[in-house]
């Protein structure tokens, strides 16, 4: 990336590169299939046709997915509010999204970078012991609480999966479960754990609301 980029065409750059992976304007992130014309002929599928997330997750209009939504996008907008540059920095060092690192941030730990989960994950990206002892190797796992330092890990990590599993998408669902599970999900030999179906489709709603914030002027304000 040029060293001489504003951040305002950076993220701009990622506005238009969603638009184009999206597909569909704003307004119609959210309809139902109902309430979008598409004038391109319908493509049979067939029996060989590979699974997405799409395919295999709920919808984004789904009653959860909403309801888990909107507390990720109020805590990924805490998480902004107190750290863009950061986000900004980490995204831009890693050629990554810095709204989707934001959107993790919101739903895994609400915004707060001390929070600790059930399973002992830790900070603002919620990190466990043994990714990030593999991720982070030269800091102790006090600095897992270190919100820049989080947000620095949770790039790379975005980053390693993604060159793994060869997509944004599927990175986003190995943030939760870990890129072998993504694999084995994908082939059909091993079902979401828990909740974890509801993690791709949440993070995406909330990029998706974050993303019309900063398109509208409204992020940061």
């Amino acid at each position: 990336m040029p060293e001489n980029q504003s951040m305002e065409d950076f993220l701009d750059e990622w506005w238009d590169d969603f638009l184009e992976r999206e597909g569909r304007p704003p307004e119609e992130w959210l309809a139902t299939p109902e309430e979008v014309v598409d004038d391109e002929p319908a493509i049979e599928a067939t029996s060989t046709a590979p699974k997405t997330l799409a395919d295999l997750t709920p919808p984004l209009d789904d009653p959860e997915v909403v309801r888990r939504g909107e507390n990720a996008y109020q805590g990924a907008l805490i998480a902004w509010s107190g750290y863009e540059d950061d986000f900004s920095k980490s995204g831009m060092e890693y050629s990554v999204d810095p709204l989707i690192l934001a959107s993790i941030a919101g739903y895994e730990s609400g915004g707060q970078p001390d929070a600790i989960g059930p399973t002992n994950d830790a900070g603002l990206m919620q990190f466990t012991e043994r990714t990030w002892g593999t991720i982070m190797p030269d800091h102790d796992l006090s600095a897992r609480l270190d919100p820049v330092v989080s947000i620095g890990a949770a790039a790379k990590l975005f980053d390693r999966d993604r060159k793994s599993l060869g997509s944004e998408d599927l990175a986003v669902l190995a943030y939760n479960v870990g890129p072998n599970k993504v694999k084995s999900i994908l082939h059909g030999d091993a079902d979401f754990a828990g909740k974890s179906q509801y993690y791709w489709p949440v993070i995406m709603l909330t990029h998706q609301r974050l993303t019309q914030a900063l398109h509208d002027g409204r992020l940061g304000e």
